[in-house]
């Protein structure tokens, strides 16, 4: 196993210490490095046990060069509107719910790439809570040397009583433990891909499992939603709310103040699982788990911010009551001209039209393919929910694989029921983009599948790729034995039959983390990985699987 990585002084300092990468790895690649970089993984002090939360219960951040969206809640309703202070001056906090614990603080007008002082106060000026530091991300020509991100996928679910032995999700201890652990890197951001929220509605109640799910998980929270009223109705708040603010609230807490945080969704967050099968069909969503992802983000976690080179029209912009130039579902991580990182959401919008369906929008492809050959940053990835590359058979896939449960294996002479063709047709118009990039490597960074993974493609169905694309499958924070797809699906996440992948890491079914450094000349993914009976104790101590390195082309 790896040694432990030497601490640094945060948030960068330059160290270096020598790596035993996994034994299967597989060494030919050319891109797994077997050292740490100069930008060398090393942990932050302490946590500050002296900063007090006050009466916040939660919040979180987002940052650009020159805005901060922070979405907070606070452990009971206030009477009147709070105020942020931002090195003196006062911000009007606006409220996201009726009752006055859910709260909002839109700052504009901020200067790139400097540090502010945070602090919430009620109408009356007394503090109700520590302050903090928040600090802007550097204006889009400049030239920083270095970045880090933490990224992960599918934090949220319940840590309910077990079933015949075997848990739903990750316990929450070990839960908030492994986000600590992420965290103990000094992350200059935070990627939170998809599936906060799971509290599955038709398709809990389809399964073997139903009455455990409505008696032990359910009535913990008040029992069923009732779908024959909106998810905000009085008969739907309470439940709504205890269950978002056990899995949001209660794993983030205020961990996230000082670092700024990108949360995708995904199909959970639209309270389904993505199926197709005689009695349910739940992609596109349903308007219903639409407007529980809207509601659940309203309150919990920021819009994305807007970037100059993302259109303000594209679709999840234009809802009522959202910050103004927002988007719900498409971002943009822009870090002076050394990264920029588009995500999408891959169910929200997704439609059937059979060989003319999408999973995103025309416009959003075109902005997509726009961004992607620009080339105006020295490092670029998408960040989509639905991962490229690896298949499981699930009717969401890009592509047409279909799990045989007489052989257990994936196929692909068989038809796929409520799969479109269109939807792999728009999955190569992407993957060619990314591969015709001439000064940058192609990399995708996802989420959705419950497991760590780094590969690079050569070939996609009949796309040959001079440069290779890199996928990596960042690790899963909370899924349980039951939500990895080879007790779930029977079958292991593998790459997509008409995919020619080089694997450094096979999928593999962890709970676990990724550390993304990024310097002018490359990109270098640190994947963590644990996952029970091992001890919660380790997390603490995590050191890296596996460390894979992908350089700048030019």
């Amino acid at each position: 196993m790896p040694a432990p990585i030497k601490p640094r002084t945060p948030p960068h300092g330059m160290s270096r210490r020598d790596f035993l990468t996994l034994g299967t790895a597989a060494a030919g690649l050319g891109t797994l490095s077997l050292t740490l970089p100069d930008t060398a993984l090393a942990t932050t002090p302490a946590a500050d046990t002296n900063w007090h939360a006050g009466q916040l219960a939660h919040l979180i951040p987002a940052a650009s060069h020159d805005r901060f969206l922070i979405k907070a809640s606070f452990q009971a309703p206030l009477a009147h509107a709070p105020w942020l202070i931002v090195n003196g001056r006062r911000v009007a906090g606006e409220p996201t719910d009726t009752a006055g614990r859910f709260w909002r603080f839109d700052v504009r007008g901020l200067q790139p790439a400097t540090q502010y002082t945070l602090r919430i106060v009620d109408a009356g000026g007394k503090p109700l809570a520590d302050a903090w530091p928040l600090k802007t991300f550097p204006a889009s020509n400049a030239t920083p040397a270095r970045l880090r991100i933490l990224a992960y996928t599918c934090a949220g679910g319940y840590d309910g009583p077990s079933i015949a032995g075997k848990t739903a999700w990750l316990d929450m201890n070990a839960r908030r433990r492994l986000l600590a652990r992420g965290m103990a890197f000094a992350p200059d951001a935070v990627i939170a891909n998809g599936d906060h929220i799971y509290w599955d509605l038709q398709t809990s109640q389809n399964k073997p499992f139903a009455r455990h799910v409505r008696e032990l998980m359910w009535a913990k929270f008040g029992g069923a939603l009732d779908m024959s009223v909106p998810m905000s109705h009085p008969k739907n708040e309470p439940i709504f709310t205890r269950v978002c603010d056990y899995q949001i609230g209660g794993l983030y807490g205020t961990t996230l103040r000082s670092t700024p945080a990108y949360f995708l969704t995904d199909d959970h967050d639209t309270f389904e699982n993505d199926e197709f099968d005689d009695k349910v069909a739940t992609l596109p969503p349903e308007p219903y788990g639409l407007i529980g992802a809207e509601l659940t983000q309203h309150r919990y976690y920021p819009e994305f911010l807007p970037d100059a080179n993302r259109p303000v029209w594209l679709p999840g912009g234009d809802k009522a009551g959202m910050p103004t130039d927002t988007n719900s579902a498409f971002g943009t991580l822009r870090y002076g001209t050394l990264l920029e990182a588009v995500l999408y959401d891959c169910r929200r919008f997704l439609d059937n039209k059979g060989m003319h369906a999408r999973v995103v929008p025309q416009w959003v492809e075109d902005w997509l393919v726009a961004r992607t050959r620009a080339e105006d940053t020295a490092h670029f990835f998408h960040v989509p929910s639905l991962p490229f590359a690896y298949s499981s058979g699930k009717l969401g896939d890009w592509y047409p694989d279909l799990l045989d449960k007489k052989t257990g294996r994936l196929v692909g002479n068989q038809p796929k029921p409520g799969w479109q063709t269109g939807w792999h047709a728009q999955h190569q118009r992407l993957v060619a983009a990314l591969g015709q990039q001439k000064q940058r490597a192609a990399v995708i960074v996802q989420g959705d599948f419950h497991a760590s993974a780094v590969g690079s493609m050569s070939r996609s169905a009949e796309l040959g790729f001079a440069q290779p694309v890199h996928a990596v499958m960042t690790g899963t924070l909370g899924t349980g034995d039951m939500g990895f797809p080879s007790a779930f699906r029977s079958i292991e996440t593998t790459p997509a039959l008409s995919v020619a992948m080089q694997e450094a890491l096979r999928p593999t079914e962890k709970n676990g983390f990724t550390i993304i450094d990024v310097t002018p000349e490359k990109m270098t993914f640190s994947l963590f990985l644990w996952r029970p009976p091992e001890p919660v104790d380790a997390i603490d101590t995590l050191q890296p699987a596996l460390v894979y390195e992908v350089p700048r082309l030019a």
